[in-house]
C-alpha cells in the first residue's frame, strides 16, 4: 500500500510540474496607454528661456498592445528651440512624470518621476532626465524604464541647424503568468486516472 501511495505522489507531482511548464511558458498580452506631466507647466510641455531664446520639450505619449515580457516604448521627448546656432541654451530643470494607464487584462495606473537637469541650445550642452524609482507594478505586471535618458538637439553640418531631437523613453514589460485552462484539465485529468488507477489496484489486492 505505501507503494501505491508513494507512486502517486510521484506521478502527481510530475503533473502538477508539467502543467507549470506550460503556465509559465505562456506569454500574457496587456495593453496601456501612456501620459506626461512637466512640474513647471502641469502639462505635457515645457519652456525654458533665457536671453538667447526658448527652448520647448514636448511628451508625446503612446497607446501600446505587448506579449509580455516584451521591450516597449513609453513616449517621446521631443525639444525645439529658437536659440541660435552655437549660443548658451537655457537651464532645464524641474521634474518629469510619466504615468501609465493599463486598460487590460485588468484596469490600473501608476506612474514613475525623473528629474531634468542640464542645459539645452544648438550645438550646446545637452539635458539628463534621470529616474530614482525606475520600475511600477499594476496588477500582475511591471513597466520599468531605463534609469537615465539624454535630450539633445542633433548637430547638422557646420554651427548646426537642426531644428527637433527626439528622446524616446524605452523599458519593458513584464507579467506573472496564469495557469491556461487547458495545463488546468491536464493537471484535473492525471489526478483523476492516478485516483482510478490506486482503486483498481486496492480492488485486486482485496481478491
Amino acid at each position: 500500500m505505501t507503494k501505491i501511495f508513494r507512486a502517486m505522489a510521484l506521478s502527481a507531482a510530475f503533473v502538477a510540474l508539467v502543467a507549470l511548464g506550460h503556465g509559465t511558458a505562456r506569454a500574457d498580452q496587456v495593453t496601456f496607454s501612456t501620459t506626461g506631466v512637466f512640474s513647471g507647466s502641469g502639462t505635457n510641455v515645457a519652456t525654458f528661456t533665457n536671453a538667447n531664446g526658448t527652448t520647448t520639450l514636448t511628451f508625446n505619449g503612446t497607446t501600446n498592445s505587448v506579449n509580455t515580457p516584451a521591450g516597449a516604448s513609453f513616449g517621446d521627448i521631443v525639444v525645439t528651440t529658437t536659440v541660435p546656432a552655437n549660443a548658451a541654451g537655457p537651464a532645464v530643470g524641474g521634474n518629469f512624470t510619466l504615468n501609465f494607464n493599463q486598460t487590460a487584462p485588468t484596469a490600473g495606473s501608476g506612474s514613475l518621476t525623473g528629474s531634468l537637469s542640464g542645459n539645452l541650445g544648438f550645438n550646446t550642452g545637452i539635458a539628463t532626465l534621470a529616474f530614482n524609482t525606475t520600475s511600477v507594478s499594476i496588477g500582475s505586471f511591471t513597466y520599468t524604464v531605463n534609469p537615465s535618458y539624454t535630450i539633445a538637439l542633433p548637430v547638422t553640418g557646420v554651427g548646426g541647424g537642426a531644428g527637433t531631437g527626439t528622446t524616446t523613453i524605452q523599458g519593458t514589460v513584464t507579467g506573472s503568468a496564469v495557469p491556461e485552462p487547458a495545463s488546468m484539465l491536464l493537471l484535473g485529468t492525471g489526478l483523476a486516472g492516478l485516483a482510478g488507477a490506486a482503486r483498481r489496484r486496492m480492488k485486486k489486492d482485496v481478491e
